[in-house]
């Protein structure tokens, strides 16, 4: 038996994933037969693929919480002779861009944790986080998948949208938006332990918009599992191919925000749900 499963795992090679991309659908697909540490290390990944690009060995190792070798067992079990081939489908991806991420990585890597904290200096770490967030942002919501969240949102009677914490924000303010162009929508946060009678009216004709970012909220989890008993459709908007809800949701879209000395934004989720109620508003003129 063993000497069977040897051989297959030799035959991984050729499979060996040749973008970011088809590694993190490697991952998603592996993710159960990952060990407690590969687990670690596979969301940090996912999560952080700037730092992957350009963070040393250590560095990863230290942020993601496991030993460098760790990292090297993590490459090997997806086919990789060692973990600086994983890092350089992470720098081909930024490289391939227009864009100079490099530089705009490094510059935020010098700012970040040295020399007097003032205001202005915040101003500069912040607008350059989410100058990047959003540029990767354009490159990762592939168009089809926006076009068929869109277009879900366009044909449903009602909307519900679904986001506690800090992704409340985003799910009043898409509130507030779809009800401007008139979209019948309703909230569920959960306040007042009212979740059940806040979504009680999902049905196979409408859409719920869950909004969830590790680590993800019980009501959101909640609304998720009960639309899709209702039959009805969900766009999931989350941080993580590796989010649990990727697997029922109809329509997923991923956000990288950015993480500036410890404090996680929202801009790149607000654009992505201004972008989605603007998008409907011009699909049902």
């Amino acid at each position: 038996m063993s000497s069977a499963l040897s051989s297959t795992q030799t035959l991984e090679p050729p499979a060996l994933p040749q973008t970011v991309e088809a590694l993190h659908a490697l991952i998603v697909a592996q993710q159960p037969n990952l060990s407690a540490r590969l687990k670690l290390v596979a969301v940090y990944l996912v999560e952080h693929p700037q730092q992957i690009a350009f963070n040393t060995l250590a560095e990863i190792a230290e942020k993601a919480g496991v030993h460098a070798s760790t990292l090297v067992r993590f490459a090997n079990y997806f086919g990789f002779d060692g973990f600086s081939e994983v890092q350089r489908l992470y720098k081909n991806q930024i490289i391939d861009h227009p864009s100079n991420y490099r530089e705009r990585i490094s510059q935020l890597k010098k700012v970040e944790g040295k020399g007097e904290v003032t205001p202005t200096l915040l101003l500069h770490d912040f607008a350059e986080g989410n100058s990047l967030a959003l540029g990767l942002l354009q490159q990762q919501i592939k168009p089809e998948v926006l076009n068929q969240a869109v277009q879900a949102l366009a044909t449903a009677t009602e909307v519900f949208i679904c986001g506690v914490r800090r992704m409340y924000p985003a799910a009043v303010y898409m509130d507030y938006t779809l009800s401007q162009i008139d979209v019948r929508c309703h909230v569920v946060d959960g306040q007042g332990s009212m979740a059940p009678e806040q979504m009680k009216w999902i049905s196979a004709d409408s859409v719920l918009v869950a909004i969830t970012f590790n680590p993800y909220a019980n009501t959101t989890t909640e609304a998720v599992h009960f639309a899709r008993d209702k039959g009805a459709k969900i766009i999931l908007i989350t941080d993580s191919e590796l989010c649990p809800h990727t697997q029922v949701a109809d329509h997923v879209l991923i956000v990288r925000e950015a993480d500036v000395r410890g404090f996680r934004s929202l801009n790149s989720t607000l654009c992505l749900v201004q972008t989605l109620c603007v998008a409907l508003g011009y699909a049902r003129q």
